[in-house]
């Protein structure tokens, strides 16, 4: 049976196969004047007189401020000591391998209305120039950190009340087409201008975006952007608004989140509101649930907090951990929690060898809080064979002979 010597103890071993007694000479039936006390096979410390407040006992015997350190040992697993600062940070000099990672590009896949009433002008100019104008400048500030994708509702082929195929499927570099599209919409003599058919089909635009092919790539994160100036009207075919609220309803279990957007005044709010809490994107605001746009300068504000939330929450490590229970992450040098729930803090999956934090940790993210984000696995790194006694060195306990333990990668014998 294996068992596991936690890193917070000082292990007292042997520096050579022929000296006797403990490491350093001393009679371990007899008391230890640095402060050290058995505990079984290990020495743990305990400083005389004890440490007051605010204060802890290093592994060296001594007196130390809560937080700081004077050796490796006075650390974490996946930490070492910074002799400068005399404090515990993510390194991998001896200790601990820093993982690369590489920031997973979310799917966002954006449902635009195109009825009739996004002609009407707000402040001279008409909603379907001001959305433009906004999601141009979305696209082109992301552009190659997310995958966007775009349809329109209503369809200009078919059934007025149906959806043909999506114009624009999300991928990788569509800002280009995408722009050109919603540019070319902006002429009266194009077929996407909004002056017909003049029916308000949200219901099937979702129905529609629930076939996109990227919405089913669980290795990144993906996300429904619905913007609407008005309410179902004038169709069915999709169920109404009870067929919308079952495609967002649908599509969350499988991880789709859907952010809804309410542009002006004529729109439904209580809908939208309900639309906003099944996507799981609500705006925070406690009366209108739904991004509420009135004119470009607040559209614009609603898509940047849009995508600050669908943005930055997923790493894909370069190389996966040695095994899954020693991984460490650091925001600016602090530890943040792993959380299995997916409330707060960060996950790895191994099928995608990823890491996606949640919570308050993705929004510290998105929020460009974080300066340095380190992806730590504690296992050690082996080191030279001319720097062990033994000659062995180790990366886990299992790699040593029986007797011995892996300390600072070398396999060294455990005084009993």
């Amino acid at each position: 049976m294996t068992h596991t010597i936690p890193r917070s103890w000082l292990l007292l071993v042997v520096a050579l196969a022929s000296c006797t007694g403990t490491a350093d000479g001393l009679d371990p039936s007899q008391p230890r004047t640095d402060g050290m006390v058995p505990a079984g096979d290990v020495f743990i410390p305990q400083c005389v007189p004890a440490c007051g407040t605010g204060k802890t006992c290093s592994v060296s015997g001594q007196c130390i401020a809560v937080g700081t350190c004077v050796q490796n040992e006075d650390c974490k697993s996946g930490e070492l000591c910074d002799a400068k600062t005399g404090t515990c940070v993510p390194g991998d000099q001896c200790g601990a391998q820093e993982l690369k990672a590489n920031l997973v590009a979310p799917s966002l896949l954006v449902v635009l209305d195109r009825s009739c009433s996004m002609k009407d002008l707000v402040g001279g100019k008409k909603k379907f120039e001001i959305a433009v104008a906004a999601l141009k400048a979305l696209t082109t500030k992301y552009a190659g950190k997310i995958r966007f994708g775009l349809t329109l509702f209503p369809d200009i082929t078919g059934d007025k009340c149906l959806q043909d195929a999506i114009p624009i499927p999300v991928a990788a570099a569509t800002e280009a087409k995408l722009q050109q599209l919603l540019t070319a919409a902006l002429n009266p003599a194009d077929p996407y201008y909004p002056d017909g058919p003049c029916v308000t089909n949200i219901d099937t635009a979702l129905v529609q975006a629930a076939t996109e092919p990227s919405l089913k790539d669980v290795s990144r994160a993906r996300f429904v952007l619905l913007i609407t100036d008005g309410k179902q009207a004038s169709c069915s075919a999709g169920g109404g608004d009870a067929g919308s609220l079952k495609v967002i309803q649908q599509l969350k279990p499988q991880q789709v989140s859907t952010f809804v957007v309410g542009f002006g005044s004529e729109v439904d709010g209580a809908q939208l509101n309900l639309f906003a809490d099944a996507g799981g994107m609500p705006s925070g605001d406690p009366v209108s649930h739904y991004y509420k746009a009135e004119d470009q300068a607040t559209l614009d504000a609603a898509l940047a907090k849009i995508v600050k939330q669908a943005f930055g929450c997923v790493f894909k490590l370069q190389s996966a951990p040695p095994t899954l229970d020693k991984l460490y992450v650091f925001f600016d040098g602090k530890d943040v929690a792993q959380d299995k729930t997916h409330a707060s803090g960060w996950d790895y999956d191994a099928a995608q060898n990823q890491v996606t934090f949640y919570g308050q940790a993705c929004k510290d993210l998105s929020d460009g809080k974080v300066a340095d984000l380190d992806i730590v696995y504690g296992c050690k790194k082996p080191l030279d064979p001319t720097t062990c006694t033994s000659g062995k060195t180790c990366q886990q306990l299992d790699d040593c002979p029986a007797g011995q333990a892996c300390v600072s990668s070398c396999c060294t014998k455990v005084i009993d």
